[in-house]
This record gives structure tokens, sequence and C-alpha cells, in this order.
């Protein structure tokens, strides 16, 4: 596979990888026991509480990933478009 080919064939894994880590962001508690807002109402137990927003550096390192994602998938469109 050539350089141009990998590239391309990467940009739907970085893409997908890109937003399962912004999908699981700010849910760090959950792995410790933490009881997330679906568990709470299922039992219809009461008001449920929203999860803490991330931390400034957590949401410097997901735009680091997201800009990174973003980089990958424009230099994966360009290589595409050169070999037309």
């Amino acid at each position: 596979m050539t350089g141009r080919k990998a590239a391309t064939a990467a940009l739907p894994a970085v893409v997908a990888l890109a937003a399962l880590l912004l999908a699981g962001c700010g849910q760090h508690d959950r792995a410790s026991g933490g009881t997330s807002s679906t568990s709470a109402t299922s039992g219809g137990a009461g008001a449920t509480s929203a999860p803490p927003a991330p931390s400034a550096s957590e949401l410097a390192h997901m735009q680091k990933l997201v800009d990174g994602a973003d980089a990958a998938a424009s230099a994966a469109e360009k290589d595409a478009a050169g070999d037309k």
C-alpha cells in the first residue's frame, strides 16, 4: 500500500478514534464506581446530578486531539485529490 493510500485508509480510523475520545470525555468517575445519569434515573428514584465539567487541561488535550484529527483528515483529502 502506498503512503497516500495508507493515509486515506487510516482516515476513518482517526475520525472514529477522535469521536470515541470526545464521547468518553468527562466520564472518569464511572470507572471508580460513580453513578451515571442513566443508572440513577433507571430506578426512578429522584433527581440526577449533571456530570462535572471537564477541566481546562482536559479541554485543551481534547482540542489538541481534534486538531490532530482535522489535520490528518485534511492531509488525506489533499492526497486523495492529488491521486485523481
